[in-house]
């Protein structure tokens, strides 16, 4: 009887805790623009903030995890039409209470949407913080409040940023607790192990209980997959670098599948450095189209070439542009990445039997879709299968590779504990 007593006591002290907190928001769902966005609401003001801000359809009481439909006018400054009736702009959303402390605000996944209400909660008095900074438990369907570990939420984090399907089911699966799950199975064998030991050094063995060589294996395979994890949110920069006319503009407009730049017969038609967005095989890619690299007397040009050579030798590859009649640019000292690709190889006179080298016809898109495919493969390699642990900060990566370093119980526990939710 007491013990349940106690239990119950010690969840409204902690219930008590977050009230006692700060009032904040933050949005949920990914940067963007979508569908839906969710906001959300928590402290001892997010009641009194979303009801001022707010008016539901019905007038009855706002139930826990009862979705309300209703009109979001921000903190009722009425504007006069002329007619002596003040009207205030506001647009449909939903709200849900999820505790009386914790609110969440559905509304229309435009930025202007998102940015009128975040901006209407900040004017009476919510603070905005970023999704990681959410210092409140958050509510799992049928046990209620939960508060996840720091793995947990930084992969909810990352999940946010994402911007491809395929990236953001990496991110999805640590959210639901892949590494976060290895990582506390190793913790309980590196404990049960830690007491063994101890036991054992009072009797004189020196025997380590735990499967050292098991844990290391698994951690390298994890750590395959970093260059991946740790680049979800970001594209990978990819640029197109050759000499003048050997058809650089034409072939990202090939591969993005529409004309970004402009592509001329006319040698220098490129001054400057264009960007643009796509996505290759499911990964988030930043193509730049540079201006063609040679010996030029004209300033102009010659700074587009200066930063042409800036975005390749900051790159995380290089596609080096050549023709039939015009040679690759060598640049044996570079440790960016690189594919050498033969733009117009409809231009050859004898079949080339190079190998290592992507022939295309840009105007034709032949050969486009075995370039995208080394893309990938350069890049990355290979995706992940599906729910396996990867690290997604370097914070992550650091920890798994101090796992390495050692073969002591404790050391271990201690790095697990690190690992799934920073340092003590």
């Amino acid at each position: 009887m007491s013990s349940k007593k106690n239990s119950n006591g010690g969840k409204a002290n902690s219930r008590e805790a977050l009230r006692l907190g700060p009032s904040v928001c933050t949005q949920f769902t990914g940067a963007g623009r979508s569908a839906i966005a969710v906001i959300g609401v928590a402290g001892p003001a997010a009641r009194p903030a979303v009801m001022r801000c707010f008016t539901a359809a019905s007038p009855r009481e706002v139930k826990p995890n009862e979705i309300r439909y209703g009109d979001w006018h921000g903190p009722m400054r009425g504007v006069d039409d002329g007619s002596g009736v003040e009207s205030v702009a506001s647009e449909s959303i939903v709200v849900i209470m999820r505790a009386e402390d914790q609110w969440e605000v559905h509304c229309h996944g435009g930025t202007a949407a998102i940015d009128r209400i975040l901006a209407d909660l900040n004017e009476v008095g919510i603070t905005s913080v970023k999704n990681e900074d959410w210092p409140h438990p958050w509510f799992a369907a049928s046990v209620g409040p939960v508060t996840p570990s720091l793995l947990v939420r930084e992969a909810t984090a990352v999940l946010t940023q994402c911007q491809t399907v395929r990236t953001a089911a990496v991110a999805m699966d640590q959210v639901r607790g892949a590494l976060h799950d290895w990582a506390s199975q190793w913790l309980n064998v590196a404990d049960r192990s830690a007491i063994l030991r101890a036991a054992d050094e009072k009797a004189g063995d020196d025997r380590t209980p735990i499967g050292i060589d098991d844990l290391h294996r698994e951690v390298r395979a994890i750590l395959a997959y970093a260059a991946i994890g740790v680049r979800l949110t970001a594209p990978f920069r990819v640029v197109l670098s050759g000499r003048p006319n050997v058809g650089k503009s034409s072939l990202i407009n090939a591969i993005l599948g529409y004309d970004r730049s402009i592509a001329t017969a006319i040698a220098g038609t490129t001054r400057d450095v264009l960007h643009a967005e796509t996505v290759i095989d499911g990964l988030p890619i930043r193509l730049t189209d540079t201006a063609g690299i040679h010996d030029s007397g004209e300033s102009i040009e010659r700074e587009g070439i200066s930063r042409a050579l800036r975005e390749a030798s900051t790159a995380d590859l290089v596609l080096a542009i050549q023709t039939p009649d015009t040679p690759a640019i060598a640049d044996p000292a570079s440790p960016t990445p690189r594919i050498d690709v033969l733009n117009k190889s409809d231009l050859l006179t004898t079949k080339s039997s190079a190998n290592d080298v992507i022939q295309t016809i840009a105007t034709t898109g032949e050969g486009i879709d075995v370039l995208l495919s080394a893309i990938a493969d350069r890049l990355i390699g290979a995706f992940p299968p599906a729910k396996s642990p990867v690290p997604l900060n370097e914070r992550q990566v650091r920890c798994l590779e101090k796992l390495l370093d050692t073969t002591e119980p404790l050391r271990l526990t201690a790095t697990l504990k690190e690992l799934l939710d920073g340092p003590a």
